[in-house]
């Protein structure tokens, strides 16, 4: 992996993967980014959306800055989609496509760096590991601060080891900026990954030294925390510093009703299963390995305290491990790069031979995961992304405005984008008890309607009936075929009257009545098929243990149109 040729190759695959693939069949995999960061930016760019209790000016912890750019690169597009009569959901791609490209140059750049700092066989390995990295494949396109913060390291990590290389002071405040502006923007708890390298600094330079590049890196930080306040207040109509509204939630003030545990907690190996699951095997084991490299030390302890810090907390998300995957795959390079390097010295015969194995198996088996994974996640569970686009074809013709109700399935609405600016989101009815978004009042200016304070918002995740619609007021449906209690569902999707009809539908994994290894994973059916004709019984029985993916449908319903004089006819009769 040390000449052009594969080089290039890695070059054009990752070009491939986060421009094209990534933004158009990658999932959204949690309703977090979808309510509060996608809904917030379509009322920016569109005039309506739901709005999450974060966005109450009561509690304002979510940042209007972190998406102000973002708005300003769509508001000229929006016009041109509204003016051609394009679907709006071309503004969801765009924004995925923007998402891509600042990773693909974060990652060139951190490649180059690498490459200078290390060798270029270990950049070309761990460029290999970044393409085929399930976890980033959706992580990266993702609309969260949690995505920020992962790709921003990128910048981090390049500037942290031209600094290690080299003594470089402006490196070394370069490496903090990065960490410094993702904590701003909407994640305090970046600010950890940069400890070891402040102790690394503070233990090797003199006292005048650095006291100077103190004052450089306060300079920074307060002209950075200045304009993010300053457009956050300008948004709530108040002094709003958001990061230290999400520490003071998230840490200082946690009370058995309110805090992040009240959303759910997690077993203290939560994330190693995670781990398991976005990052090939191989991966893994060889990022294990290199840690022992000790010159990258500082990076290695910002990876340990991150993993240890957020074990610790009962309540676990997967977004929470994103800003280390960067440094996952480099160690994982490095280790694999000093295994073959040590294999390469043992006086063995065909040790050619050994190194090239070793080196393509775990090139067959990172890659072979990693596909495996990425495209059971996008069969499996990208059935509302696909449904909704229809959706929005179907109902752009409609002057009047429509809803579109979900009950159990309302975490899976992929965003406003999706529906055409006569559509509504409404929550019908369901077995959901917690709080539910309500929505963005649209009656006064942009400013006015976001520091309105909604009414019914509350930080204790209580359920709040006025999020709810009656069934009757919905023109079309959201729901999976799967069984409902008629006690808690408004809508049964399963036993419908005449009043609806099924229109649309697409496949959606039945995590219920799938194994772990089918929904998790994909292998095709012919191979499988083939596993079952030849393997015996007893293995055949051991299989179906381990290996079962099962579908239902995820349908789209619209109200009946009824004619009022047929029914008054009949009722005559």
């Amino acid at each position: 992996m040390n000449c052009k040729v594969p080089t290039a190759v890695l070059i054009v695959l990752l070009l491939a993967s986060r421009l094209y693939l990534q933004p158009i069949y990658s999932l959204i995999s949690d309703c977090d980014e979808t309510f509060n960061y996608w809904e917030p930016l379509n009322l920016l760019v569109r005039g309506f959306g739901k709005q999450t209790w974060e966005y109450s000016p009561e509690y304002s912890i979510r940042s209007w800055a972190f998406l102000s750019p973002l708005y300003v690169l769509l508001y000229p597009f929006n016009k041109y989609l509204v003016a051609h009569n394009l679907p709006s959901s071309w503004n969801f791609y765009l924004i995925r496509i923007f998402l891509g490209l600042v990773s693909v140059v974060l990652e060139i750049k951190a490649y180059r760096e690498i490459r200078r700092t290390l060798n270029g066989q270990v950049a070309n390995i761990w460029l290999f590991f970044q393409i085929f990295n399930p976890g980033w494949f959706h992580a990266s396109v993702e609309l969260l601060p949690s995505t920020l913060a992962m790709v921003l390291y990128l910048g981090s990590i390049k500037h942290t080891l031209r600094y290690l290389s080299t003594k470089s002071t402006p490196n070394f405040v370069a490496s903090l900026t990065f960490n410094f502006l993702s904590s701003i923007l909407g994640w305090p708890f970046v600010l950890v990954l940069s400890l070891p390298l402040c102790f690394q600094y503070l233990f090797t330079h003199r006292i005048i030294t650095t006291i100077r590049t103190v004052f450089d890196s306060s300079l920074v930080i307060v002209l950075l925390t200045a304009i993010v306040i300053g457009i956050d207040s300008a948004f709530y109509g108040k002094i709003t510093p958001v990061s230290w509204n999400i520490l003071s939630y998230n840490v200082l003030n946690t009370t058995e009703e309110s805090g992040p545990n009240i959303f759910g907690v997690e077993p203290w190996n939560y994330y190693i299963q995670n781990l398991i699951l976005n990052f090939p095997i191989p991966v893994l084991f060889f990022a294990i390995i290199g840690v022992f490299h000790r010159s990258l030390w500082t990076l290695w302890l910002s990876l340990v305290l991150w993993i240890a810090i957020f074990t610790k907390q009962p309540h676990k998300e997967e977004r929470f491990m994103y800003p280390i995957y960067s440094v996952i795959t480099l160690s994982a390079s490095i280790g694999l790069y000093n295994v073959l390097k040590t294999v390469k010295k043992l006086r063995i015969n065909n040790i050619k031979c050994i190194t090239k194995s070793l080196k393509w198996l775990t090139i067959l088996l990172t890659a072979l995961q990693a596909i495996s994974r990425t495209i059971a996640l996008t069969k499996n569970y990208t059935a509302p992304l696909k449904l909704f686009d229809q959706y929005n074809r179907i109902a752009s013709n409609k002057d009047s405005l429509t809803n579109i109700c979900m009950g159990r399935e309302w975490y899976h609405y992929p965003n406003s984008f999706f529906l055409p600016s006569t559509s509504r989101l409404r929550f019908v009815r369901s077995g959901f008890d917690g709080l539910l978004p309500g929505d963005f009042a649209e009656t006064g200016s942009l400013f006015q309607n976001i520091r309105e304070i909604p009414k019914g918002m509350n930080n204790m995740n209580k359920f709040d009936p006025e999020k709810l619609v009656p069934i009757d007021e919905c023109q079309y449906v959201i729901d999976i075929t799967l069984p409902v209690d008629l006690e808690k569902d408004t809508f049964d999707p399963i036993n419908q009257n005449a009043e609806w009809n099924e229109i649309a539908c697409r496949k959606f994994v039945d995590i219920d009545n799938s194994r772990i290894i089918g929904r998790t994973f994909y292998i095709p059916d012919y191979l499988v098929a083939s596993l079952r004709k030849y393997l015996p019984s007893g293995l055949n029985s051991y299989l179906d243990a381990v290996y079962n993916a099962e579908y239902v449908d995820y349908c789209l319903y619209e109200r009946a149109h009824i004619d009022t004089n047929d029914s008054a006819e009949s009722n005559d009769k």
